[in-house]
């Protein structure tokens, strides 16, 4: 220990053996230079082939643009949507100078790495925010909600990963997402769920499938689903009348899985947020409201029956519900007006067998009659 050399004589072995001093400030610097270097040597290199990470995110950039403008912009009535976002596609690849197999390779390396995709499209995103602030353009509804913060009655309360990435590979075509609810949320909130879903094909364009799931705390369960075919913001609602209290919240991405390996494609969700809308107070007071009913109708009956003596006898008791009149009682019991006389009917008017003993008795009264 008592040999060893001072660090400045290390780093600088020419001015140490000439018998120079080097000022503390030189040193300082030089110190922090070869962490800096060593630091840099630690790191990993990119497989070949593969953007770095500052040329990914003009790349995606541009990309954005390009597809922006490619469903705004018509250049040619006859034209699909498919082609005008091929040209443009193909003209942000000419600018950048890399071809398309290096853009699908690069997109394929940071999907697998959700750190750095993610430090990628935040940048993205303030960039983007960062152009829109400069043209002064209005967003309208698809922005009010992006300086909401995880407090008040109408609050952000996204708690998950900032970006979800999606192949349309076995294995790698669904990510799931839950968040529990913590004392905070009151009974009645209402969620709205938003997400910026992006699509990266080489040619035609494949639907992702989105679930939204609200589980409360009395184990009832709503849900709602949505098939993206855009690249702008979209939303999902859940209302929430009844007044119940949400106890968790999830949801899933769904990208079919294509056998065909050369239609590979890639989605990247960003921008995700969570917004809960308290109810107001009134609202959550009126659930718990006292019944202000004097009088229990259901205890006792109001119905006036009728006696076996066909006068009113107030309420029907169980002695009246139990007897059972008879035919004549009932007769006798609707009133003076009604007609009591009961015409019986000893034989039957049409039997057959009797109207023909009847007419052979005539047949043979009538010679007697003649004869007499």
């Amino acid at each position: 220990m008592k040999n060893r050399r001072p660090l400045k004589y290390i780093l600088l072995p020419s001015l140490a053996g000439r018998g120079r001093g080097v000022s503390p400030h030189f040193s300082f610097f030089i110190l922090h230079f070869s962490l800096l270097l060593l630091l840099t040597s630690c790191q990993p290199e990119l497989p070949p082939g593969i953007l770095s990470e500052s040329k990914m995110e003009r790349v995606l950039y541009d990309y954005h643009m390009a597809q922006a403008l490619a469903e705004v912009t018509r250049f040619d009535a006859h034209q699909s949507l498919d082609a005008r976002r091929y040209e443009l596609q193909e003209s942000v690849l000419r600018k950048h100078g890399i071809t398309q197999a290096e853009f699908d390779s690069s997109m394929v390396y940071y999907c697998s790495d959700m750190t750095r995709l993610s430090t990628i499209y935040n940048h993205v995103s303030q960039r983007l925010d960062r152009e829109v602030e400069a043209l002064d353009l209005t967003l309208g509804s698809t922005d009010q909600y992006a300086g909401l913060s995880a407090d008040g009655d109408t609050a952000n309360v996204w708690s998950g990963r900032k970006v979800f990435s999606l192949r349309n590979r076995v294995g790698e075509n669904l990510q799931s997402w839950s968040i529990s609810c913590d004392s905070t949320w009151l009974v009645g909130d209402d969620l709205l769920w938003r997400f910026n879903p992006n699509c990266f094909m080489r040619e035609g364009y494949q639907n992702l499938f989105v679930t939204f799931i609200v589980q409360y705390a009395n184990d009832s369960i709503r849900s709602s689903t949505l098939q993206c075919t855009s690249r702008t913001v979209s939303e999902m609602r859940i209302d929430n009348p009844e007044g119940w209290v949400p106890a968790s919240v999830s949801g899933h991405f769904y990208l079919p899985v294509d056998d065909d390996g050369h239609r590979p494609c890639i989605y990247v969700v960003n921008r995700l947020s969570l917004i809960r809308f308290h109810r107001p107070q009134e609202w959550r007071d009126r659930l718990t409201k006292t019944d202000t009913l004097a009088v229990d109708t259901l205890q006792t009956d109001t119905l006036t029956g009728v006696s076996t003596s066909g006068r009113s006898s107030g309420a029907i008791t169980s002695d009246t519900l139990q007897y059972r009149r008879s035919p004549m009682e009932f007769r006798n019991q609707q009133g003076e007006d009604v007609d009591r006389k009961i015409k019986i009917v000893k034989e039957k008017p049409y039997d057959p067998q009797q109207l023909r003993q009847r007419k052979k008795q005539q047949k043979a009264r009538r010679p007697q009659q003649r004869s007499r």
